[in-house]
This record gives structure tokens, sequence and C-alpha cells, in this order.
């Protein structure tokens, strides 16, 4: 990652969603805190991860799907703002040992453990199960998960809803900190903590839904 090419382009991008949005960003200083974290979002939408650099005061080093950067110029940007391919197919030690590096440095590693974007039937937030590779990063690296909700990215789908003046409404919601539990059964610790990530994802999305 270039770290200037990365607040260049979210100062841009800032620019562009300040103009044409009218965001609600609840709890901020939980994204702000020091130290690493990985920030475990739910996925309705492309333009989620966008909306959440805009959002988060900490880069963020993004960890997405191995498709996406098969094409070269998304590549090449993807990776110039911190996003690391994953291997779906087969267990990636490569990216996990990245990813590891990222968060034992002290950095802030951003996640989509519903792992693609869901539609709102199938979300995590309505019932939906998540992916618990999140808590085997966490126990690994020996750092929280920050839950935190999303909505209305799928709004920008959409062209008018990027003109100036649109006033087009999405949210960020950030819960507190979800620690890895250090129990002797691994299998029932990364149970345990799956459902307490999926309950604050839940609470943090009623807290939010009904202003999107």
């Amino acid at each position: 990652m270039s770290e200037p090419f990365y607040r260049a382009v979210r100062w841009f991008g800032g620019r562009i969603f300040r103009h044409a949005s009218d965001p609600l960003i609840l709890h901020a200083e939980r994204a702000d805190r020091s130290g690493a974290y990985l920030l475990a979002a739910n996925h309705a939408s492309p333009y989620d991860a966008p909306l959440l650099c805009v959002a988060t005061p900490r880069i963020i080093y993004w960890l997405s799907i191995a498709e996406i950067f098969r094409h070269p110029l998304v590549g090449w940007f993807l990776r110039g703002v911190g996003a690391e391919p994953l291997e779906r197919s087969k267990v990636d030690t490569r990216t996990v040992r990245v990813i590891v590096r990222h968060l034992r440095a002290g950095r802030v590693v951003g996640i989509f453990p519903e792992g693609g974007v869901r539609s709102a039937s199938d979300s995590v937030l309505s019932g939906g199960a998540m992916h618990d590779g999140v808590c085997k990063l966490a126990r690994l690296a020996r750092v929280p998960v920050l839950p935190c909700v999303v909505l209305g990215g799928e709004k920008f789908a959409r062209w008018p809803r990027w003109l100036p003046g649109a006033r087009t409404r999405w949210a960020v919601a950030y819960g507190e900190p979800i620690f890895p539990r250090e129990e002797p059964d691994r299998d029932a610790g990364r149970s345990a903590m799956t459902g307490e990530i999926t309950r604050s994802l839940r609470a943090l999305h009623a807290e939010v839904a009904d202003h999107v």
C-alpha cells in the first residue's frame, strides 16, 4: 500500500460522497481506537468498502476475494489502497500471513465475514450466517474484532444518486470491540465469538435501520 495514495483516494472520494449524500455515522470514536483490530462489516453492496473508507478515521487494509483482482487495472488500484486477494477455494496461507503481519504491526484490517455480497433476506443482519474466519484471524493475531454495519450503499448503483445535492442517505455504525476467547476448546470459542459478533451486528442494524 501507498498511504499517500490511500489518503488521496479517500479525500477525493469523500468530497464526492459529501456533495451527493447525507450520511449518518454512529460511534466513530470506537473505530478511532489505537492499536490493531479487524473491522468486520456486513456486505450488501459493492459500494460498502468505499463508504467504510470514507467513514473510518483509520487506514483500512482490506481482505477481498481474488476474482476481482484479475483485471490488471482493478488489481493495481486495489493493491494501491491496501487490499489483499483471498483465494476462497483453498487455504490461502500467503494472504493469512500478510494479514497477520499487518495486525501485528498495529494496523486495521477490513473483512466482510459473510464472504460476499448478500441480499437483504440472506444477510447476517436478518438471520443469515457469517463465516468464522474472522474469529480465527483474531485469535491468531491476538487482536479484537470491531463489528460494523454499513447500510445504503446499494443506492449508488443509480447514477442520479451521485448528483450534487442528491442527499443520498447512507449509514455506518461501529460496535464495541470483541476480543478472542481463550478457551481450551477452540471450536467452541470460535462459535461463541461468532455468535457475539452476529448479535452486535444485528443490534447495530436495529440502531440505524430506520434512518436510511
